[in-house]
C-alpha cells in the first residue's frame, strides 16, 4: 500500500470491508510510509551492533559482511566507524602481520 494510489475507501472497497475497519486494521498494524532512503537508515541502524560482532568477534571482513546483509560495502564501513570501531587495514586478519 505505501506508495500507491490506493485510499482507504479504495482500500475497503477492494477488500470488500467497510473504511472503519480498514483504520482499525491500519491502526494494528501500521505502515512505514517514510521513503525506501529513510527505511534503509533505520535498518542500518538496527543492524550495526550485528555487524560490529561479526567484525570484532567473528573476524569477518565488511565485504563479507555486506555480502551476507545484501548492502554496500561502504554501507558497512562507514557504519562501523561512525559507531567507533578501529577498521583493520584491507586484506589484513588479526594476529597476522600484514604483508609488505
Amino acid at each position: 500500500m505505501p506508495g500507491s494510489d490506493f485510499s482507504i475507501a479504495q482500500l475497503a472497497r477492494t477488500l470488500e470491508t467497510t473504511t472503519s475497519h480498514i483504520v482499525h486494521l491500519l491502526s494494528e498494524h501500521p505502515v512505514d510510509w517514510s521513503p525506501p532512503r529513510f527505511r534503509r537508515t533505520q535498518h542500518t541502524a538496527t543492524r550495526v551492533g550485528q555487524w560490529r560482532t561479526w567484525y570484532e568477534v567473528d573476524q569477518l571482513s565488511p565485504q563479507t559482511i555486506a555480502d551476507r546483509e545484501g548492502t554496500s560495502l561502504a554501507t558497512i564501513r562507514l557504519a562501523l566507524r561512525k559507531g567507533g570501531t578501529q577498521l583493520r587495514p584491507a586484506g589484513s586478519q588479526q594476529g597476522r602481520p600484514r604483508r609488505k
